[in-house]
């Protein structure tokens, strides 16, 4: 079992913690099954990290499990459930590339004596049943944006980070995304104002009627000032030309620091082309110097990152990939699962979290 945590502290004994927790070993052949012990390593695993100094004091905020067969491990994940039900957990069907089970990022806080500023809203597992993939896209995010309303907020002035996971997405894909550009543009959304951080991906909750899958991330309370979008414009494009509406990331200023939230990354250029076409080493090392242009236009680094998903389209790139990361980020909790992107030519994309100081 690998365990990976970063350590962000705050002023008045506030932090906040990443955390990476999965297996270095494959798990059964027949991709069906899985070992009945599985989750229960897993969690006594988990158990024993944060029952320890300083971790015991922390809330555990939100848990996403990438498992390798939803349908079968999430029922089993549910009964034995580990975390309070404060906590959004989010299933989501993404097998870890190094062929194990599942693997688990959860993040978790240490809140300060004084009251909390702002409300956070983790929300998982948005999604719907009947329809096709337009009418669950446009049901989900109709739904969504009620539950916010119903909060005091709303999707475009409160909504942060997104996370849609889609079933078959080279088939789905470009449906999904004229149903969001639609809805989007019904409730004010458009390139004259601003769109949501966000990861488009291969993914699946488990449920065989199930095309589209909704995480998110939603902060009550901050002026617009404390709120800047992200854009890398001389090395990225706006989304908004090859059909998509979301932003390049974002950067919200607390009190005493900012929080910045990398949208899903991969090798692109200015103009909205694939870069380095069926060149795995190559798409990556474009991808970080995207990432890194828009940490830096928040006052960021990769040394300021507490966390990294990476998302693979072929399996055969995985040991170069775990290789070439291992050997630049060998501090930051990292999982690497696999999940197509959006568009074919693109075989691996990235989203992170950074943390700095005010």
């Amino acid at each position: 079992m690998s365990v990976q945590v970063s350590v962000f502290n705050l002023p008045g004994g506030r932090a906040e913690y990443h955390m990476i927790f999965q297996f270095t070993e494959k798990a059964h052949k027949d991709p069906y099954t899985t070992r009945t012990d599985t989750i229960e390593v897993m969690h006594a695993c988990i158990r024993e990290w944060i029952s320890q100094v300083p971790y015991k004091d922390a809330e555990a905020v939100f848990a996403r499990y990438f498992l390798r067969n939803a349908p079968s491990q999430r029922p089993r994940i549910h009964i034995r459930n580990l975390f309070p039900s404060s906590c959004a957990i989010s299933y989501i069907e993404q097998p870890p590339a190094n062929g194990s089970d599942l693997a688990v990022w959860l993040y978790m806080r240490v809140p300060g004596p004084e009251p909390e500023k702002f409300t956070h809203y983790w929300t998982t597992e948005k999604f719907c049943l009947a329809g096709d993939v337009t009418e669950q896209t446009q049901k989900l995010l109709r739904d969504y944006q009620s539950w916010l309303q119903a909060k005091g907020c709303n999707m475009a002035d409160h909504c942060l980070r997104t996370w849609f996971f889609i079933r078959d997405i080279d088939t789905n894909y470009t449906a999904f995304a004229k149903a969001r550009n639609e809805y989007f543009s019904r409730i004010g959304m458009d390139e004259n104002t601003h769109y949501i951080a966000s990861t488009g991906i291969e993914g699946s909750n488990g449920a065989p009627s199930s095309v589209v899958t909704m995480d998110a991330y939603a902060l009550k309370g901050p002026e617009a000032s404390r709120i800047t979008y992200l854009h890398g414009l001389s090395h990225l494009s706006p989304t908004n030309i090859y059909g998509v509406t979301f932003e390049r990331g974002v950067s919200i200023r607390f009190d005493h620091h900012k929080q910045i939230l990398i949208s899903g990354t991969a090798s692109i250029d200015k103009s909205g082309n694939v870069l380095h076409l069926d060149d795995i080493g190559a798409q990556t090392f474009r991808m970080w110097e995207n990432v890194e242009v828009l940490l830096d236009e928040a006052g960021a680094t990769f040394d300021d990152v507490s966390q990294i998903i990476v998302y693979l389209r072929r399996q055969e790139d995985h040991e170069l990939v775990n290789d070439l990361f291992n050997s630049r980020f060998p501090s930051i909790p990292t999982v690497i699962v696999m999940g197509r992107v959006c568009r074919p030519a693109w075989l691996i994309e990235m989203e992170c979290i950074a943390l700095v100081k005010s």
